[in-house]
């Protein structure tokens, strides 16, 4: 009994601390968010003495600058302009990952389930080289692509960060997808082809349902990658009006003199989605991963 004590007692300081590990930083941005500089920097003072605001957030949004600054002889850092671009900038950032996921499904899911299920000439090396791809550095492939997007007249333009996100996620989406199809029982579409449904049929009303936890996971899988990728959405963004968030964020952390709190009020507003999703994986992926398997 002891022994089982002393067991749990370390896994859950174990979860405590991968918690804190995980949650601590969106924490404290958070709460530096509201904390004025004056107050966040100063040790002689209370964070209460001063009272918690949602100034930075009103300026991100509206362009009101906070009361801080309008005190006269007021001790204050740096406004950046770059924080006025955060929901912009957010906006473009949900339409290219939306785009992207919807990209992976529709052209992974059956790639994945004529990987897995069919055989074609060439198929070996197709999916050794779709698998093997993602290995190639980015680096190595932006002067490439930048010359390809520019020769296609997209340069600066919100689909060509779409498509350079669809061709750099979609080996990820291809694999997973055809490991799951691999498994599914060869019985389930014998049964289907007796009932007359043919190759079409038997992926959209057989493979599809059962994989729907996994598709579902492949999909936010590529919503994260296009949402957090920098390297090609810096070089093939253009203007404030077709930037994502990733570039933004970056432009507005480079600059030194920025203060504090509206940084972090701008990194909060940045990891709201991924937030949002997480509850998303947790209760339509996990939950139906763990169901399928109880079935089984």
């Amino acid at each position: 009994m002891t022994g089982r004590l002393a067991d749990r007692l370390i896994v859950n300081l174990a979860a405590l601390l991968v918690l804190a590990f995980a949650a601590g930083p969106i924490l404290l941005a958070a709460f530096g968010s509201v904390v004025p500089d004056r107050i966040l920097f100063d040790r002689d003072r209370s964070v209460l003495e001063g009272g918690m605001t949602l100034d930075n957030y009103r300026y991100i949004f509206t362009g009101r600058l906070p009361a801080a600054y309008m005190a006269e002889g007021a001790n204050r850092a740096m406004i950046s302009d770059a924080a006025r671009q955060v929901p912009r900038s957010l906006w473009n950032s949900a339409q290219i990952s939306t785009s992207v996921l919807a990209l992976n499904l529709l052209l992974g899911a059956p790639a994945a389930f004529a990987f897995a299920r069919f055989a074609f000439p060439r198929k070996k090396p197709a999916f050794l080289f779709l698998i093997l791809s993602p290995l190639v550095p980015a680096v190595a492939l932006v002067t490439p692509i930048y010359l390809l997007v520019d020769g296609l007249d997209l340069l600066g333009t919100k689909l060509a960060v779409v498509l350079v996100h669809t061709a750099r996620s979609l080996p990820f989406t291809i694999l997973i997808l055809s490991v799951f199809f691999r498994k599914l029982p060869e019985e389930l579409f014998e049964a289907a082809v007796i009932d007359g449904c043919s190759r079409l049929q038997s992926f959209l009303r057989v493979a599809l349902p059962l994989a729907l936890p996994a598709v579902c996971a492949t999909g936010l899988f590529a919503f994260m990658l296009s949402y957090t990728e920098f390297l090609f959405s810096m070089v093939l963004s253009g203007d404030a009006r077709s930037r994502p968030l990733s570039v933004v964020m970056a432009a507005l952390a480079r600059n030194t003199d920025v203060s504090w709190s509206l940084l972090n009020s701008a990194i909060f507003i940045a990891v709201l989605p991924t937030l949002l999703l997480v509850v998303l994986v947790w209760r339509y992926v996990v939950e139906g991963l763990l169901a399928g398997a109880v079935k089984g």
